[in-house]
C-alpha cells in the first residue's frame, strides 16, 4: 500500500515549488533516515512522527537535530513512553514540538479529548488534535478544550480510488470546516463573566429601575406597596427596594416616576 502512494524525489520537489509559489507550509510525516535526507533536500518547514515510528529513538535524535518544528502523533502510547521522546528533544536542544492527541477507536468512551489539557498542562507545550473522519464533533471539542493545531484530510472527490479520499473532507465541506473551527475558537472566550456588547445594551432596556407605584406626595413616609421595579436600568436598582422604605420623600412624586437617592 505504501509502495503504490510513494513519491519520487522529484515529484516532492514538484510539490514543495507550488506549495512555496501559493504561500502553503509543507511538511510530511518522516518515517525513515531517507526520508529525513530528501526533506532536508527540498527543504520541508517542519516534521511530522507518526503513532507508529515511536519506539524508533535513533529518528527522533536525528529528526530533532534539524531544529525544526515536529508534530508528534500520541495514540498508541503511554506517558512514560511520551516522556522518553520528549527528553530526546529536550537533549538535543529542540523545544518545537506540537503533540497531537489522535486515536484509533470508532467508541466514544475511548476517545478521552480531555487528553488535549491533560498534554498541555503535563509538557506545557502546544498540543493539537488528528481528526479521524469527517464528522465534526470531536473536532469542535478539541478546539474548545484548547488545540492549538487541527488535522483534518482533504480531497478533491470522496469517490477516488486510494487510501483515505472516503473519510476526507470536499473542498466546498473543508472550506465550511475551517469557518466553523474558526467560530468555535473565538467563541471559547477566556476565564471570565464576560456579557457581550449586545447583552449589554439589551439590558439597559430589560432590567428595572425603583419607580413610584402611585402618585406620592412630598413627606410620604414609604411603605413596600409604595415602590415597584419597572423596566430598564436607570435610576436606583431595585436590589435597593429595603434602602426606601421607611424613609420619608422630599418630594411629590408621580405615577412610574423614577424615586432617586436624594429623593429621601
Amino acid at each position: 500500500m505504501l509502495n503504490e502512494l510513494r513519491f519520487t524525489l522529484d515529484e516532492w520537489r514538484e510539490v514543495k515549488a507550488y506549495a512555496d509559489q501559493k504561500g502553503v507550509i509543507v511538511f510530511s510525516t518522516v518515517n525513515s533516515p531517507t526520508g529525513i535526507a530528501w526533506a532536508e533536500e527540498i527543504g520541508l518547514d517542519a516534521y511530522k512522527l507518526s503513532s507508529w515510528d515511536f519506539n524508533y529513538h535513533p529518528l527522533w535524535r536525528k529528526i530533532a537535530q534539524k531544529g525544526k518544528p515536529i508534530l508528534i502523533d500520541t495514540g498508541p502510547v503511554y506517558l512514560f513512553e511520551l516522556a522518553k521522546v520528549m527528553q530526546i528533544l529536550e537533549e538535543e536542544g529542540n523545544d518545537q514540538c506540537v503533540l497531537v492527541h489522535c486515536f484509533h477507536t470508532k467508541d466514544p468512551s475511548e476517545m478521552n479529548m480531555r487528553t488535549v489539557p491533560y498534554l498541555r498542562r503535563t509538557f506545557g507545550v502546544p498540543v493539537g488534535y488528528s481528526s479521524a473522519d469527517t464528522h465534526d464533533e470531536t473536532d469542535i471539542m478539541a478546539v474548545a478544550l484548547g488545540a492549538a493545531f487541527l488535522e483534518k484530510r482533504l480531497t478533491l472527490r470522496r469517490d477516488l480510488p486510494g487510501h483515505h479520499h472516503a473519510i476526507s473532507k470536499e473542498p466546498d465541506e473543508f472550506k465550511a470546516y475551517v469557518q466553523t473551527m474558526r467560530n468555535v475558537h473565538a467563541a471559547r472566550g477566556r476565564d471570565a463573566l464576560l456579557p457581550s456588547r449586545n447583552d449589554l445594551a439589551e439590558r439597559k432596556k430589560w432590567f428595572r429601575h425603583l419607580v413610584a407605584n402611585r402618585d406620592l406626595a412630598a413627606g410620604t413616609k414609604l411603605t413596600a406597596d409604595m415602590l415597584e421595579g419597572k423596566r430598564g436600568e436607570r435610576d436606583a436598582s431595585p436590589e435597593h427596594f429595603d434602602f426606601f422604605l421607611g424613609r420619608t420623600l422630599k418630594r411629590a412624586l408621580r405615577e412610574n416616576e423614577s424615586i432617586l437617592w436624594d429623593d429621601v
